[in-house]
């Protein structure tokens, strides 16, 4: 049974800390939980939380483990080993553990192919609340590519799809509902083709392709390109990093840049990605550089890369030779103007066996593995400021929770049990982690507030100055049926004539029509695209609330007797999907299931309700 302080405390910690993780070694739970120490939902950013996985298949063992932020799940990966240990058995075990601790076991009847499980060559992605695609690889008539099959929760294959060649990347979109992208690796003439899909449809699973397109690196006439990177974009889109290297057998000069990384962004909504940007080049001879990640900054700074340089050294007192690895972060907007590179201390003293990570609320996190894991703390510029935590060597496992600042372990599986460990990493700022947002300070209402149905704005109170952009805030009514869609009750984008900006430049004010928390005694919640403001320094976008029932709040009883407002007479126009299902249904039944919904949305008693 649960430990069920543990659990609460467990779920909250899951609820909030899953935003960006992606195909990563994060946290797992199951059935049998227990705790180390007594913990208070208050205490969760403070002290250190564990807790044990049974799994109630034997012989299972702990692959890899996936959490998000979608629906709040945390997805538990267990395989069969194989003698090989490259390799697993061909079968699919996952175990989804939704918010409240409930646990789903998916054992799939589903056969691997084998040039997924032998090496193993195959990932997991979430794509909504209840589908995920296996994206694996396998031969066609001898021709390796890279698959994906789509399941729901209720263990039901729906449908595969080819996604690109073997070497491909395949990532879901920063914006949940604006699906997911296949990009190629590139080939000798540095074209990488790209496959933009949608999500799967909520009831069928389906899943369309909606368009598709080329990256082509720059200046292969004198310059080859050694490596690539893709990259999550604000908007929903993507971005693909370039690495170039001088061509020496096409000639040799001296003041010529040796070494060039490019940028070029795919962005939502676009059909073609921009021109490379060049954010930084050198006249060095490095032995290499490589970009270990890069991730939009969420203080409306651009995007920010980890990049380490590769060099020859030598040692002046001795004319020894030695390979020097320096870390820098390369910060570039937008636009792809170059903003800011700034090289990373590395206390450790050591170039091999350390990994570098971007923090959500500013900073970095060192990571150096030898006999333990320690972790080193580090400030915006990349000045070191403490070393943190350390793990023993019993721990091989490790992942963290950005948006609440989380380092999880796991130690070796003893038997069916997977012990974790969870450590708080110390924020470097005071920024607000109610919004999952670090630049909006505050809302009106506030979170969870009881507001009167007449009210005429709302606001939100950032943490720098804005000004107003593009992108949507929407206001939707909760369905009291979770079977049902909440109602979307008003949308508009920041650059709508009815926003404004306080004369403090930090509070946006939006006004509410009079329909729009319509619906005394009822539950409410507003989603924030990104990009509804930029900065007023940088015109970078922000991040807003794209997960829903984070911002929530509900209106008061009506103490009030009813007054039904006067007749309105209004023309219903249909759009060609609803002409079709107009013409193939029963006009009668047609007319009655409009009524009914119009009565849910608007809303009014269906004997108010007529049609001619």
């Amino acid at each position: 049974m649960f430990n069920s302080k543990m659990l609460i405390t467990f779920v909250c910690l899951l609820s909030i800390c899953c935003f960006f993780a992606s195909s990563q070694n994060v946290l797992s739970s199951s059935q049998n939980i227990s705790s180390s120490q007594t913990t208070s939902l208050q205490d969760i950013s403070t002290q250190d939380i564990s807790f044990i996985y049974e799994e109630p298949i034997n012989g299972l063992k702990l692959y890899n483990t996936y959490s998000y932020s979608l629906d709040g799940s945390l997805i538990i990966w267990m395989a069969f080993e194989d003698k090989d240990p490259a390799c697993m058995l061909p079968y699919l075990h996952l175990r989804l553990m939704d918010k409240t601790g409930k646990i789903e076991y998916m054992d799939f009847n589903y056969t691997l192919p084998v040039e997924a499980i032998c090496p193993i060559n195959m990932d997991i992605l979430s794509l909504t609340d209840n589908h995920v695609m296996i994206v694996y690889v396998k031969s066609n008539n001898g021709v390796k590519g890279k698959y994906g099959i789509i399941i729901n929760y209720s263990n039901e294959s729906i449908n595969e799809i080819y996604l690109g060649n073997a070497n491909g990347f395949v990532e879901r979109s920063i914006v949940p509902y604006k699906g997911f992208i296949s990009i190629e690796k590139p080939d000798k003439e540095g074209i990488a083709a790209w496959h933009w899909f949608s999500n799967p449809d909520i009831i069928t699973g389906e899943v369309v392709g909606h368009k598709n397109g080329e990256f082509h690196a720059p200046n292969l006439l004198s310059y080859t390109l050694v490596d690539s990177l893709n990259f999550l974009l604000i908007d929903g889109g993507f971005g693909f990093m370039y690495i170039l290297k001088y061509n020496e057998a096409k000639g040799s000069d001296p003041n010529l840049q040796y070494w060039r990384v490019y940028v070029s962004f795919l962005r939502e909504g676009t059909d073609s990605p921009t021109i490379p940007y060049l954010v930084y080049q050198t006249t060095k001879r490095l032995n290499n550089i490589t970009i270990n990640s890069c991730t939009v900054t969420y203080n409306a700074e651009g995007y920010v890369c980890i990049m380490a340089l590769n060099n020859t050294v030598i040692n002046k007192k001795n004319s020894k030779f030695r390979t020097e690895i320096n870390y820098y972060q390369l910060r570039f907007l937008s636009t792809g103007a170059l903003e800011q590179l700034n090289r990373i201390s590395n206390p450790t003293n050591s170039n091999t066996d350390i990994d570098l990570e971007i923090l959500y609320y500013g900073g970095f996190l060192m990571e150096h593995i030898h006999s333990t894991m320690d972790f080193y703390l580090l400030d915006d510029n990349g000045n070191y400021t403490q070393l943190w935590e350390s793990f023993g060597p019993e721990f091989f496992h490790f992942n963290t929770f950005h948006i609440n600042n989380t380092i999880v372990g796991i130690k070796n599986q003893n038997n069916n049990k997977l012990e974790f460990l969870l450590k708080s990493i110390p924020r470097l700022n005071n920024r607000s982690t109610e919004y999952g947002c670090p630049v909006i300070e505050t809302t009106t209402p506030a979170i969870n507030e009881v507001v009167d149905p007449l009210i005429n704005e709302i606001m939100i109170k950032y943490t720098i100055p804005v000004k107003l952009s593009t992108a949507n805030i929407s206001i939707f009514q909760q369905s009291d049926d979770p079977s049902k869609p909440d109602l979307l009750r008003q949308t508009f984008s920041g650059d709508h004539k009815l926003c404004t900006v306080g004369s403090d430049n930090y509070t946006v004010h939006i006004p509410i029509f009079e329909s729009t928390f319509s619906q005394p005694n009822s539950s409410y919640y507003v989603l924030v695209d990104n990009n509804f403001v930029i900065s007023q320094e940088r015109d970078e976008p922000l991040i807003g609330i794209i997960k829903k029932n984070i911002w929530t709040f509900s209106t008061k009883p009506l103490n009030m007797p009813v007054q039904h407002s006067n007749s309105v007479t209004g023309l219903l126009r249909l759009n060609e999907e609803g002409s079709l299902k107009f013409l193939q249904t029963n006009h009668s039944v047609f007319f009655k299931s409009m009524i009914r919904e119009f009565s849910n949305t608007i809303p009014v008693t269906e004997q108010r309700i007529s049609t001619s």
